[in-house]
């Protein structure tokens, strides 16, 4: 059965996506509980929780953070006056934040 259910999750795309969104969350789940102590996500065997969720080998996953708890770098857009912006462009003169003519890339952050 587990053969057949790699082979299936492997092939469709749909169940691929799902199994390793489910995988991601188990593992920040596992990652977040309250005694780290006893689930510590740095000791588990990922090969087999991979094996679970029906993946010959494990998906690679940001956990977003460190073995000594660091919170994550993120990227912060500054906008014209220092502030942090998300870089939409949203204002009064663009409620719906769309992209100046100049703006090239393909996807906006």
């Amino acid at each position: 059965v587990q053969s057949q259910l790699e082979a299936l999750i492997e092939k469709n795309y749909y169940l691929n996506r799902a199994a390793r969104d489910a995988y991601r969350s188990y593992l920040l789940a596992y990652a977040s509980h309250s005694q780290r102590d006893i689930f510590n996500v740095h000791e588990l065997d990922l090969q087999a929780v991979g094996l679970a969720f029906g993946f010959k080998t494990p998906p690679r996953v940001d956990l977003a953070f460190s073995a000594r708890g660091d919170k994550r770098n993120t990227k912060k857009v500054t906008g014209s006056k220092g502030k942090l912006s998300s870089g939409h462009g949203f204002s009064a003169s663009n409620p719906y934040g769309k992209r100046e003519s100049s703006d090239k890339r393909q996807f906006s952050y």
